[in-house]
């Protein structure tokens, strides 16, 4: 939606004069023939008619106007086009307008968590997604409070996965700025201790139980499953938007058996009454998220990590044929 101009004065000819009349009394008090035919009505008149045409000239910008403004934002050394400001035509002019303001809404700095994310992804194409924790050294403690600390944990793309040192460099080099080098200025608040570093990953092996339909072979329905799973918690296309499973966001068994009842190949998941109806391990402790009874709910991801799924084809159990 466009930005509605203000109207600087909507005062009209008719305001002008009948402004003009009530300040006679008050300024020449002698002056008592206010008709149409006096002098004096008729100046009133006249310079109203001058004011009206002013005030319509406030209310429009014109190209001079604009090209002024322009120069003003885009500063000494703008040179639109190859060329001199001065000699751009109307026409010109009005193409630089969404280009300045483009500009203009550039992100430069980092003050938010959503700052830190956005220019780190813009500082390299490489970087699939990125997040933000304040006041953490993820090069130290990944669980103590340090103040004036803002760590940015960046996702390669899965074809640059290799090159994660080098992105690491790139994005820290745009935020915090290069030494000696004033076309790569910071982008932190000057108090801010910058740390660019790497996903962690919660490794979770899953084991389940499935019974094929019956027009299903078992190793067609065990592939289905384990493709299924690996989608689901996969870092770039997990998720329940198909952008990649979230950071922190937690596992839990009730989503993977929704998961695995609306596969073509699975009549439903079972598993005897001593276990759980999805087996979820890690090598972390204390992730467990279970009932009061015992079952297995889910499991915990801490805020900075994402989820590396292990399945195979001989985690999927299916009835001996």
């Amino acid at each position: 939606m466009p930005l509605q101009l203000p109207n600087l004065d909507d005062r009209r000819y008719a305001d002008l004069v009948e402004e003009a009349r009530a300040l006679i009394p008050t300024y020449a008090p002698q002056w008592t023939n206010h008709n149409p035919s006096d002098p004096g009505i008729m100046l009133v008149e006249l310079f109203a008619f001058l004011a009206e045409m002013l005030i319509y000239r406030l209310n429009r910008v014109t190209s001079n106007n604009v090209l002024s403004f322009l120069k003003l934002l885009n500063g000494p050394d703008w040179r639109p086009l190859g060329r001199q400001p001065e000699e751009l035509t109307p026409a010109e002019i009005a193409e630089q307008i969404p280009a300045t303001i483009n500009r203009m809404r550039k992100l430069e700095r980092a003050i938010s968590g959503q700052d830190f994310e956005t220019l780190a992804r813009e500082a390299d194409d490489r970087v699939a997604r990125s997040l933000c924790l304040p006041r953490r050294n993820m090069e130290a403690d990944l669980e103590r409070d340090r103040a004036g600390h803002v760590s940015v944990i960046v996702l390669p793309k899965p074809e640059a996965e290799a090159e994660l040192d080098d992105i690491i460099k790139v994005v820290t080099d745009d935020l915090a700025g290069v030494a000696g080098d004033p076309s790569k200025p910071a982008k932190t608040l000057l108090t801010t201790r910058l740390h660019v570093v790497g996903p962690r990953y919660l490794t979770v092996k899953i084991k389940v139980k499935v019974m094929p339909r019956d027009d299903v072979e078992a190793v067609t329905a065990k592939k289905q499953v384990v493709a299924a799973v690996k989608a689901f918690l996969d870092p770039h296309r997990g998720g329940e938007h198909k952008k990649g499973w979230p950071f922190g966001r937690n596992v839990f068994v009730s989503e993977i058996l929704s998961l695995l009842d609306q596969l073509p190949g699975i009549d439903f998941v079972y598993h005897d009454e001593d276990e759980d109806k999805v087996k979820m391990e890690t090598d972390a402790t204390d992730r467990r998220i279970p009932r009061t009874s015992g079952d297995l709910i889910g499991l915990e991801v801490k805020p900075y990590e994402l989820v590396k799924v292990e399945i195979t084809e001989a985690d999927v159990e299916t009835p001996p044929e």
